[in-house]
């Protein structure tokens, strides 16, 4: 897995690229490429994202980490192997405890998207078993990998 710095254009408003290849392991049946492992691709580079702007990945000793409430896929068009994907992200929405990230899945050797979904990530407190804001450190590194500002966050249900 690497970031990457010559993306395609269909990932041009993506700040987090990963390139990843297509194993075989990740067939289905058919000689697709299976559903579930778009979900994974969308986790990896979810956890990519979280590292560039100081979330951590795995709970802390404090016990505050990033956990999922959602996650979605649109697929349209098959992969098969062998073959490479870039995996793009980008921060929708920022509210009091989530980030809603956007997933854009696109074959390397065509440039062409087959798939595009999102999630809602909530920042948890394991220890108290609640959610908590969005550290004002975390929302000035979102803004600066995304070059637009989150600052007019809505609440939500899962606020603090």
């Amino acid at each position: 897995m690497q970031d990457v710095l010559n993306k395609p254009s269909a990932l041009a408003d993506f700040p987090v690229v990963l390139h990843l290849p297509i194993q075989w392991s990740d067939l289905d049946a058919y000689g697709h490429v299976n559903n579930l492992v778009y979900l994974k691709w969308f986790e990896d580079a979810r956890a990519a994202y979280a590292t560039q702007v100081g979330v951590e990945v795995v709970p802390t000793c404090k016990g505050i980490g990033a956990v999922l409430s959602d996650i979605e896929c649109t697929y349209s068009r098959q992969l098969k192997y062998p073959g490479h994907i870039y995996a793009g992200v980008s921060a929708r929405e920022v509210t009091i405890s989530c980030v809603k990230l956007g997933f854009r899945i696109v074959c390397s050797s065509t440039g062409v998207p087959v798939a595009e979904g999102g999630c809602t990530a909530v920042l948890y407190d394991h220890v108290a078993d609640k959610p908590v804001a969005v550290p004002e450190e975390v929302l000035i590194a979102i803004e600066q990998l995304e070059g637009r500002f989150f600052r007019n966050r809505s609440s939500n249900s899962e606020s603090p």
